[in-house]
């Protein structure tokens, strides 16, 4: 009678495995979107960078936290900063960059030392294809005259 039993749930085990198949079998897969404010991924003490086609480091940006969401096609920076070859260096607490738009946003209070001298304002707007820098507020800047 045991094994009977025991003989019994095997068959009904691999019944019910044979069914899942099944199914799984018929799902569409594909229809399966990720949702808009999903993140696909996130990068944690992070360093990027950018190589220009003569092979020298046109810039390196760092930072604490990267997430990034695929659906909304954008990426929030932690703690960013950001090192140029001609000497830049920006940090504030964070950015949002929209790969839609181009645009590199922040409400924070962002400070920028160049070779001559330092920037510091709260908020930014960098219009990537337009070439354009905004200091939203607050903006203090002192320049060394040579």
């Amino acid at each position: 009678m045991k094994h009977l039993l025991t003989l019994s749930a095997v068959l009904l085990l691999i019944l019910l495995i044979t069914q899942l198949e099944d199914y799984l079998g018929k799902t569409d897969f594909s229809r399966l979107t990720p949702q808009k404010d999903q993140i696909d991924y996130y990068l944690s003490d992070f360093s990027i960078m950018a190589v220009a086609a003569d092979g020298t480091v046109s810039y390196e940006m760092a930072g604490r936290h990267l997430s990034h969401w695929q659906g909304k096609r954008q990426s929030r920076i932690i703690a960013p900063e950001v090192n140029t070859s001609q000497g830049f260096k920006l940090h504030t607490d964070h950015l949002l960059y929209d790969q839609v738009t181009r645009e590199i946003t922040t409400d924070a209070d962002v400070f920028i030392n160049a070779p001559n001298g330092t920037m510091q304002s709260t908020g930014l707007t960098a219009k990537l294809d337009d070439n354009l820098l905004r200091f939203d507020s607050n903006v203090r800047s002192t320049y060394q005259v040579k």
